[in-house]
C-alpha cells in the first residue's frame, strides 16, 4: 500500500515542477539535492504525523465494526473518483489538487527563482521546507485514503480485542509499550512512501531530466490507484481478515 501511495501524482507533479524550475535556473547538483531531499524529508514528517493522528483516532475509538464499513465505503467511492480521472480528467468531483491551490503552488515555486539563483544554501533549504509544508497540506485530499485504510487495518490487526469496547475501557488498556510497534509500522510505511520521490530526485540530480509528469501519466497513476483502492474497499466490506498484517 505504501509503494502504491508513493506514486501520488499530486506530490510528483509538485516535485517535478520544482526540480524542472531549479534546473532551468541552476545546474548545481548540490542545490538540486538540497531542495529535493529537503522537500521529501518534510513530506515524510508531515505524512507521518497525519498517519499518527489517524492511528490514535482508531486506537481510542470503540465500536469499530461500523468504522470499518464506513472506511470500506469511502475507499470504494474514492476509488471510483480516481478511476474517473482516467476518462474525465478533473471533470466533476475530483480528489486532485484544486486549481486555486495549484495556482498558489505554482506562484510559490516560481517565487523561489531568486533564492535558487542568488540565495544562500540556508535560505534555499528554509524556503524548500515552507514550500513542502504548504504542498503537503493542499495535497492531503489527493492521497488521504491510503493512510486511513492502512492505519485502520493496522489497529484491527494489532488490537483485535478493542472492537466493541468503549473509550474508557480502551484508554484503561493501552500503554505506550503496546502501541509502539504501530509507530514503527508507520515509520516504515513512510519510508517506502517516499522511495519513488527520492528516486525522481536522484535521476534529476545525476541526469538533469528536464521533464514534468504529464497529464497522461497522472491519469494512468490515478486509474491504477483507483482500481486497487476499490479492491481494498471491497475486501474491507466482505472479508477484512485478508488484509491482516500478521
Amino acid at each position: 500500500i505504501a509503494l502504491i501511495d508513493g506514486f501520488n501524482p499530486c506530490t510528483m507533479w509538485v516535485l517535478t515542477f520544482l526540480l524542472t524550475l531549479l534546473i532551468s535556473v541552476s545546474h548545481s547538483r548540490k542545490r538540486i539535492f538540497a531542495v529535493g531531499y529537503t522537500f521529501v524529508l518534510v513530506i515524510y514528517i508531515i505524512y507521518f504525523l497525519f498517519m499518527v493522528a489517524w492511528l490514535n483516532i482508531f486506537l481510542y475509538m470503540g465500536f469499530r465494526e461500523p468504522v470499518r464499513i464506513i472506511i470500506g465505503l469511502v475507499a470504494l467511492v474514492a476509488g471510483v473518483i480516481n478511476c474517473k480521472e482516467y476518462f474525465f480528467f478533473r471533470k466533476g468531483i475530483t480528489l486532485m489538487i484544486q486549481e486555486r491551490n495549484k495556482s498558489s503552488l505554482v506562484k510559490r515555486i516560481e517565487g523561489m527563482k531568486d533564492v535558487i539563483k542568488k540565495g544562500s544554501m540556508h535560505a534555499l533549504i528554509t524556503t524548500s521546507i515552507l514550500l513542502a509544508a504548504f504542498a503537503s497540506l493542499v495535497e492531503l485530499p489527493c492521497t488521504a485514503g491510503w493512510p486511513i485504510i492502512y492505519t485502520n487495518v493496522l489497529v484491527d490487526t494489532m488490537f483485535p480485542e478493542l472492537s466493541g469496547l468503549g473509550l474508557r475501557e480502551i484508554l484503561a488498556q493501552r500503554s505506550f509499550e503496546e502501541t509502539f510497534p504501530c509507530y514503527l509500522y508507520i515509520l516504515f510505511y513512510n519510508l517506502v512512501y517516499i522511495m519513488p520521490l527520492a528516486t525522481i530526485i536522484t535521476l534529476f540530480g545525476y541526469f538533469f531530466i528536464d521533464k514534468q509528469i504529464t497529464q497522461e501519466q497522472m491519469q494512468i497513476i490515478k486509474l491504477i490507484g483507483g482500481v486497487i483502492m476499490m479492491a481494498l474497499g471491497i475486501i474491507l466490506l466482505v472479508n477484512p481478515d485478508l488484509l491482516m498484517l500478521v
